[in-house]
């Protein structure tokens, strides 16, 4: 019973695959399943477009920063003279193709000197026409063009080589210290300087006091503009009158404005009620209110009257 069951266990399985090989085979050979997409991959579920965006911005200024520290370094390592650097590098090599021997810190010049000039050049190819153009060396055209300050009497010095015989220039210079200079040679030396000198000053001591002449004469021609004085008084408050004011109720501040008959014409009805409540005085109370400054600024007199005396009873 066992051995059945396994066989046809087994047989069902042969089955099953023969058939799932059909299928497949049978999808492969429809043309119409070639076309048909992919399935998509299910999104992560924790993705937030708000955080992708934002890690994309700080990409993006990132990279943008990197560019701009990029430019601003090509543009310094442009302004250098790639020449003088080339002219260095090559005294450099001569010594050591001479048969001299380069200490460590030269070696070390040396390769600097490399790395710096390889980075100049292609500053120069990155920053193109905006490059700034140098002159020739200086060995070449004499300092004409060439950066830094220019050596006194080099045209002398070249003339000077010039008219001196070849059998001369061939005499190899002592490398001990030269002998002293004659005191004649050197006292018609100092005279020529201090000539030239005192020249000079002269000259800016002129030029000074013309600038000087100059500015004192603008300064007198300086018209003067006119000033405004501000001052300011002390302001004079009644202090009692206001706290008055300012406490009175508005009902009571209308009748006293009509009792002074600022607020318009009075009816008599509210005439009478204004001078029963006291805001209005009376014609009989104004007309003693006159006479009294009358009688105070008259002169006061006195009066003497006789008495009979009274007989005793």
């Amino acid at each position: 019973d066992g051995s059945a069951r396994r066989r046809e266990h087994e047989v069902a399985v042969d089955r099953s695959l023969s058939h799932h090989k059909r299928l497949i085979i049978a999808r492969s050979d429809d043309p119409s399943d070639l076309g048909a997409p992919e399935p998509k991959m299910p999104k992560e579920k924790n993705y937030n477009p708000v955080q992708a965006q934002r890690k994309a911005d700080k990409a993006k200024a990132i990279k943008k920063g990197k560019a701009e520290v990029q430019d601003r370094r090509n543009e310094r390592l442009a302004r250098r003279n790639p020449e003088r650097i080339q002219k260095q590098l090559d005294d450099l090599k001569a010594i050591a193709s001479k048969g001299g021997k380069l200490s460590s810190h030269e070696e070390q010049m040396l390769g600097g000197l490399e790395k710096e000039l390889r980075a100049v050049t292609r500053a120069r190819e990155a920053v193109g026409d905006k490059a700034p153009t140098f002159g020739g060396r200086r060995d070449v055209d004499g300092g004409s063009g060439a950066l830094g300050k220019r050596r006194r009497g080099s045209q002398d010095a070249s003339s000077s080589g010039e008219e001196v015989p070849e059998d001369v220039q061939r005499i190899p210079m002592p490398r001990d210290t030269p002998p002293p200079m004659p005191k004649e040679v050197l006292d018609k030396w100092y005279s020529r300087r201090r000539a030239r000198r005192n020249a000079e000053n002269a000259a800016r001591r002129d030029q000074d006091g013309q600038e000087g002449n100059e500015r004192a004469g603008k300064k007198e021609t300086a018209v003067t503009e006119p000033k405004t004085v501000y001052e300011a008084k002390p302001v004079m408050r009644d202090l009692r009158r206001e706290a008055v004011s300012a406490f009175v109720p508005a009902v009571v501040q209308a009748k006293m404005t009509k009792g002074r008959g600022l607020g318009g014409l009075l009816e008599p009805e509210e005439a009478d009620r204004l001078e029963r409540e006291g805001y209005l005085q009376s014609s009989a109370e104004s007309r003693a209110a006159g006479a009294a400054p009358a009688a105070a600024s008259a002169p006061r007199t006195a009066t003497v009257e006789a008495v009979e005396d009274e007989e005793e009873g």
